[in-house]
């Protein structure tokens, strides 16, 4: 199942379970109301037929192979401590804000491609149909331009088929990075787009979110910290937050607690880590770590608007810019025929 889709089935049975239905029959009213017949359909068939033979949720939702393993984890731990429907919630929360942040990165993109499209097209109609006129307009009046006037048009004429090339070749690896991230690629264009800081920032930041995100749930269905820490680092995709997770790890089995150990290895900015300690001393760590989360978001959304800010006046700017120099060039020979006239 997609983003989307798991965040609905959790919604749904989390509230199925909060009206006293259980499990199995929630799991059989979603199958029958699915009219889906791809992936959801399936694992509903396969969730179905093991909760009948008497198969936990956490057991069933592992065998249709359709959710992450610690969605898993995290259901199996509130199905031992009591704490299904909290933990339902939670994931169809997360889920949910995956899904959001996912589109909202997706349309960062898309409209880059979309005025790439619009610049290649405005190229191509200066190169078919303008640039042909204007010869031709020229010819007609003078029978052949001077050397100096006709260079004007000729350099506007090839820098025009550069910049179309150019545009062109942008827009195929755009494409190709499009597919290969759908295509089960994701990483390697992760680690290209890394290469540049913004981008940088923002998959960092959202790996934190997720990990935070995954170890608020953990804890939130009864799991031990340091097991939480170790479980939710399957959502974390970059090796340098993997690293200061495992020695979060370690220093918790050596006696610390989480917020001494995040503090310590400054898993977050030095606001949120001053917040932790304290928070959980209190016996406020839920509602601390809630806080980060929405700091966190807050700093997604602002790195992909800083993405989007950054590149829309870029191109515009450059198709602006271009076509300016391309009328211009046009223009001049244009002038100098009207003065010799004059």
């Amino acid at each position: 199942m997609n983003a989307n889709e798991m965040g609905s089935f959790f919604e749904n049975m989390g509230m199925m379970i909060k009206a006293g239905i259980t499990p199995s029959e929630a799991v059989g009213l979603l199958k029958e109301e699915s009219d889906d017949a791809g992936r959801s359909q399936a694992a509903y068939d396969s969730m179905t037929a093991d909760m009948s033979t008497g198969s936990s949720l956490a057991d069933a939702m592992k065998n249709s192979k359709a959710f992450p393993d610690y969605a898993v984890d995290m259901i199996g731990a509130s199905e031992y401590t009591g704490k299904l429907e909290g933990t339902l919630f939670h994931l169809s929360d997360y889920y949910r804000t995956e899904h959001s942040m996912r589109n909202t990165f997706v349309s960062a993109v898309r409209y880059p491609i979309i005025l790439l499209f619009m610049v290649i097209a405005v190229l191509i109609a200066m190169l078919a149909i303008v640039f042909p006129a204007f010869y031709g307009v020229y010819n007609n009046l003078t029978g052949s331009l001077a050397s100096s006037s006709m260079s004007y048009i000729n350099v506007s004429f090839t820098l025009c088929k550069v910049l179309m090339v150019i545009m062109i070749i942008l827009v195929i690896l755009l494409l190709i990075g499009v597919f290969m991230w759908r295509g089960g690629k994701a990483a390697a264009v992760r680690n290209l787009l890394s290469k540049i800081r913004t981008f940088r920032l923002l998959f960092d930041n959202l790996d934190l979110y997720r990990f935070t995100s995954c170890f608020d749930m953990f804890i939130s269905s009864g799991e031990m910290q340091d097991e939480a820490v170790v479980k939710s680092m399957a959502v974390a995709e970059s090796e340098g937050l993997r690293k200061k997770l495992n020695n979060c790890v370690e220093k918790m089995r050596a006696g610390l607690s989480f917020s001494q150990a995040a503090s310590e290895e400054k898993l977050y900015d030095p606001i949120n880590n001053r917040m932790l300690i304290p928070a959980e001393r209190s016996g406020m760590l839920d509602s601390i770590l809630r806080k980060i989360l929405t700091n966190l978001k807050d700093n997604n959304e602002a790195y992909v608007a800083r993405i989007a800010n950054t590149v829309e006046p870029l191109l515009t700017g450059f198709l602006m810019i271009t076509l300016g120099l391309m009328l211009i060039s046009l223009m001049v020979p244009l002038i100098g025929i009207m003065n010799s006239i004059g």
